[in-house]
């Protein structure tokens, strides 16, 4: 291949991935609108919900390059997201992550299983905590892993009650976890409230 053909592919490349980020945040807006315009409660958390999964997937196609994600930068571009999620209440997302790219085919998980631990400690995470912060912190491990980390200050709960936040979003999260290989642990954190780890190989 010459030259001018690699860029032509890669033009060529950039240009599908443009184009299937923008056919994904449509998707996104009419889902949410959608939502909106239902009197039903639950229709409209659920179709917020899938809003929001799909504006995730849609965010993700601008970070791809060849064979890889961009995930860390991913990260910082969607923490401005999610922080305009509280419709107007203050809320603090701190995002500190190592320089790493994951697989393609795994990229698109692990923005689910992101998005699901922020949205919920979003939605339970901020009940009661003093300062409505959300921490989420990804770092290169030895042994060829990366970790990802979740923590809010909320009140939190214990992880082994089975009457505990485990509801459709977690438990989405942790199915998730086994499509990349990664486990998936909650626990408390260092001060209070909960914090998800997701450790996965890179």
């Amino acid at each position: 291949m010459s030259e001018h053909e690699g860029e032509r592919d890669a033009e060529a490349a950039s240009e599908v991935r443009h184009r299937t980020a923008n056919t994904l945040q449509l998707l996104a807006t009419l889902a949410r609108m959608r939502g909106q315009k239902t009197s039903d409660l639950e229709a409209r958390r659920q179709m917020t919900w899938m809003a929001e999964a799909i504006g995730a997937l849609g965010a993700l196609e601008r970070r791809r390059s060849g064979d890889t994600v961009d995930f860390a930068a991913y990260l910082e571009e969607m923490a401005q997201v999610w922080r305009r999620r509280q419709a107007g209440q203050a809320v603090e997302v701190v995002v500190e992550v190592d320089d790493l790219k994951v697989r393609d085919q795994a990229a698109s998980t692990l923005a689910l299983i992101t998005n699901e631990l922020v949205g919920n400690a979003l939605t339970h995470g901020l009940i009661g905590a003093e300062a409505r912060l959300i921490r989420i912190t990804l770092r290169r491990e030895s042994g060829g892993l990366a970790r990802l980390t979740v923590a809010d200050g909320g009140p939190g709960f214990d992880p082994a009650a089975a009457a505990g936040r485990e509801r459709f979003g977690l438990w989405l999260a942790r199915s998730l976890a086994g499509q990349v290989r990664g486990d998936l642990s909650l626990g408390r954190g260092p001060n209070g409230g909960i914090r998800a780890q997701l450790t996965f190989p890179v």
